[in-house]
């Protein structure tokens, strides 16, 4: 058996690096959460409702909440209270430590799933796998993942990201899978996805593209068995957020799947003085409504205490975001129609901002910036190679990629979208490697054989 597990991976020395690699990832993440870091503004709110959900005070950030609870994605604190429940109090080390070990799974799924895609560079698939072939794309694209500084600063506080990306890129593991075999794998695929959803509620729509793309993978003659993995894979989805949903339609009276707060991203995400930096809208909204706002409003208040004194002024009476949302409608009408040029520029720096930087001081420093811009730049190496060999696969991810880049022109434009994809990015990044370096090696032995016949 062991001999068998070692040849599907390389042989023992790739077995030995992969189990390495996996230490190292869980390693670096079990010290993050152990020493804990000062949590940013979310993650107070989340450590907030975990506990006073605990409590059995419900979910709400308390007193000196700024803005809705309603307004935060509710996976994560759910989750968080469970393990107090279970535990029998706050030990909020100890939710950061078991977070530490399911965040440590995307450096496996990443693994994973570059083996899956490295499959179509070879030329014959089935003896690759039996043999173990060339790990090392994979193990790059794991070791990607193991030090990614980002991720392991959030590892140290409750905060979304990491659980996301585990979640994310085991729901696409659980994709590729399920093409294998029955109906059935189709359940764990969209009850993956509809925990990501409660999670980080964007990939809610994009959960559902994905079973677009499940029913359009089909022969000419089994359409009903592609529409029969598509409603699988939405009734698991479902399944899981439909408590969540019933609750909130109880405590809000209308239809929130997941969670509010849609307006206020859309006004943000829509500001033009911003220039796309949605660390500058309340500094910028002030500025532009001197008679709602005194000068030092800007530093003293937060986005959502200034945006909801704006939402009063112009729609008094009307439910905060619901006013935040007709405004962002009328701001991204405006700059469509009225000032097509520089919304193009203002969605052109967006998209540059999520992409070009990673979240956190600590992906400015010059090593882990080159290490951003190369997993990137190989990324999209990858998925092009994807979709030269694979079509499907480089349609299922691509449209993950494309789907959050469309929200972060639409939306805010936070570098922490693009956290979530990390794993992903990561599994495309070792297929690029790893074609680079066969098409290197080919040209090589090319050259040498045509200096001997010389």
């Amino acid at each position: 058996m062991e001999k068998g597990l070692a040849a599907r991976h390389g042989g023992r020395l790739g077995l030995l690096a992969l189990v390495a690699i996996l230490l190292l990832g869980l390693g670096l993440r079990v010290g993050e959460a152990w020493d804990g870091r000062a949590p940013v503004y979310d993650a107070v709110a989340y450590e907030a409702i975990a506990a006073n959900l605990a409590a059995g005070d419900g979910f709400t950030v308390g007193a000196a909440a700024t803005q809705p609870s309603s307004n935060y994605s509710p996976g994560l604190p759910l989750f968080v209270a469970g393990l107090y429940e279970v535990t029998g109090g706050e030990h909020e080390r100890l939710a950061r430590l078991v977070l530490a070990f399911i965040g440590a799974l995307s450096v496996l799924f990443a693994y994973l799933i570059a083996r899956r895609l490295s499959r179509c560079f070879h030329p014959s698939p089935r003896q690759n796998e039996e043999k173990g072939g060339n790990v090392a794309p994979a193990l790059i694209g794991a070791l990607l993942v193991a030090i990614y500084p980002a991720l392991l600063e959030y590892q140290g506080m409750l905060m979304s990201e990491p659980l996301a990306a585990t979640l994310l890129s085991g729901g696409v593991l659980a994709l590729l899978w399920a093409w294998e075999g029955g109906w059935s794998r189709w359940l764990l695929a969209g009850a993956l996805f509809g925990a990501l959803a409660l999670v980080r509620p964007e990939y809610l729509a994009i959960a559902l593209l994905v079973a677009l793309i499940v029913f359009a993978r089909q022969r000419r003659d089994d359409w009903r068995l592609s529409l029969l993995r598509a409603a699988v894979f939405v009734g698991a989805l479902v399944v899981v957020i439909a408590p969540w949903t019933i609750r909130n339609i109880a405590a809000h009276d209308r239809f929130v799947p997941i969670s509010t707060g849609g307006g206020q991203v859309l006004f943000a995400g829509n500001y033009l003085p911003s220039h796309g930096n949605p660390e500058k809208v309340g500094a910028e909204v002030v500025a532009e409504n001197p008679d709602l706002f005194r000068s030092a409003d800007a530093g003293r208040l937060r986005l959502e205490q200034i945006l909801s004194r704006l939402a009063a002024a112009r729609y008094p009476g009307m439910e905060t975001d619901q006013a935040l949302s007709k405004l962002g409608k009328e701001q991204l009408w405006d700059g469509i129609t009225e000032e097509p040029v520089e919304y193009a520029g203002f969605v052109t720096a967006k998209i540059w901002r999520i992409w070009s930087q990673g979240p956190r001081d600590v992906m400015q420093e010059p090593v882990w910036k080159a290490l951003h811009w190369t997993l990137v730049a190989l990324g999209l190496l990858g998925l092009a190679l994807l979709a030269w060999r694979r079509r499907w696969e480089a349609l299922l991810l691509g449209t993950i990629f494309l789907a959050i880049t469309a929200l972060s022109a639409l939306l805010v434009a936070s570098p922490r979208r693009v956290l979530v994809l990390v794993p992903l990015l990561a599994a495309l990044a070792g297929v690029g490697t790893g074609w680079a370096w066969e098409e290197l090696r080919a040209r090589c032995r090319t050259g040498r054989a045509g200096t001997a016949i010389d």
